[in-house]
């Protein structure tokens, strides 16, 4: 191998080099702030699906509670109750996803309210299903209840 001839850079080329070094530091440094903001964004997802998945049983129960609900309307020939389903979905739309965001108490009370719509179905299901004051295990957390 023959040695490398050094050439001097000029002003300019010396001036372009130092110019294209700081754009190559910053787009690291972009890069790293990238990495520390995914990584605790993830991190505070991970938890949400874990408290998600705890209060799962409890929502799933309303959930069914009220589909159930949803289903008797649906197969009743009165015109009145009829008209009732496009409120009782909306409302179980409704407290689905606040289950999801971890509002319970506003899930609870919306599931409860599709229960007690439907003439005769709310006291064939266990009254304490529905019990949605503070519920226990929410200690800290959003009931959506106003302050």
């Amino acid at each position: 191998m023959r040695p490398r001839v050094h050439v001097p850079l000029t002003a300019s080329d010396a001036a372009t080099v130092s110019l294209w070094q700081r754009g190559v530091i910053a787009a690291w440094a972009l890069v790293a702030v990238a990495f520390v903001a995914y990584a605790s964004l993830s991190q505070r997802a991970e938890l949400k699906e874990q408290t998600a998945a705890k209060d799962a049983p409890s929502c799933m129960q309303w959930h069914q509670a009220a589909s159930g609900a949803v289903m008797r309307l649906a197969q009743s020939t009165l015109d009145a109750e009829l008209r009732q389903i496009n409120d009782a979905v909306f409302r179980i739309r409704r407290a689905r996803q606040n289950c999801e965001e971890g509002w319970l108490s506003l899930a609870c009370q919306d599931y409860d309210a599709v229960v007690r719509s439907v003439p005769g179905y709310a006291g064939s299901i266990d009254e304490s299903l529905f019990a949605c004051e503070r519920m226990p295990g929410q200690v800290g957390r959003r009931t959506g209840l106003p302050k």
